[in-house]
């Protein structure tokens, strides 16, 4: 038996886990057990974002706000 242990908040009624993909397929018994010793908060296991900490690592094209190719455009359309 393989046992993976793995502290998440839920924000969704969709849980997505990394480091499963090895069971997809078998039969698994999952648990579900809440943590009541955490403090309830809406921020719990978020990072603080910091205001421009991606200065200079992204780059736009010039031509991004031009109007896209007819071809391009009528897929949208499909």
């Amino acid at each position: 038996m393989i046992a993976k242990r793995m502290k998440r908040h839920l924000d969704s009624d969709v849980v997505r886990l990394s480091g499963v993909e090895t069971l997809i397929g078998k039969d698994v018994e999952i648990i579900v057990l809440e943590d009541t010793s955490a403090p309830q908060s809406a921020d719990a296991g978020l990072r603080k974002r910091i205001r421009g900490s991606a200065k200079g690592k992204v780059w736009i094209s010039p031509d991004f706000d031009n109007p896209l190719p007819d071809d391009a455009l009528s897929e949208f359309y499909k």
